[in-house]
């Protein structure tokens, strides 16, 4: 193992715990920036981000064996349930639900690189500091790449290659 699978960057504080759902195919992580948040395993950005005016940091959190419904412990010492899908409804559906509901995925899918669609099933309401704090890492990342490149420009070429975030050490490297 000398890469990382996959790099998931949407937390702007510390991540204090990382659980897998029972299928492997999703994970929920908890943090100090006072979020919990849902990814899939093969994206790098999170799915769904759950947050609440009382909630203090995260400290750990667990899915339910049946992939329904997501636990979170935090500092404020209340444990909090919440649901795995949040648009999903709970108990029984109706053929005539469950069609509607395919439907609507179906369409979801298939219009999801239109502009104003993407922009709908992307939009999330955060907290204005959580909000702020990404704005604040989103413009050091940005200089951190715009750096890079201007280091690789002014450089021979192929001094300094282009290493792909997967590959970067994760905690530092050592000389031998």
């Amino acid at each position: 193992m000398d890469h990382a699978v996959n790099v998931l960057r949407d937390h702007v504080s510390a991540v204090m715990d990382v659980d897998y759902s029972p299928t492997g195919q999703e994970l929920v992580s908890g943090s100090y920036d006072r979020t919990v948040r849902l990814w899939d395993v093969a994206r790098g950005h999170s799915r769904d981000i759950y947050h609440s005016k009382r909630m203090q940091r995260v400290f750990c959190v667990r899915y339910t064996q049946d992939n329904a419904y997501v636990l979170s412990g935090s500092d404020d010492s209340n444990l909090r349930l919440w649901r795995a899908r949040a648009s999903e409804r709970m108990g029984a559906k109706s053929n005539r639900q469950r069609a509607t509901i395919e439907y609507a995925d179906k369409l979801k899918d298939r219009f999801k690189h239109v502009p104003e669609v993407r922009r709908v099933l992307r939009q999330r309401n955060v907290p204005t500091a959580i909000k702020r704090a990404s704005n604040t890492k989103h413009e050091m990342l940005a200089s951190r790449k715009r750096k890079e490149e201007n280091e690789r420009k002014s450089a021979k070429p192929g001094t300094k290659p282009r290493i792909p975030e997967r590959q970067k050490p994760i905690l530092g490297t050592t000389s031998k």
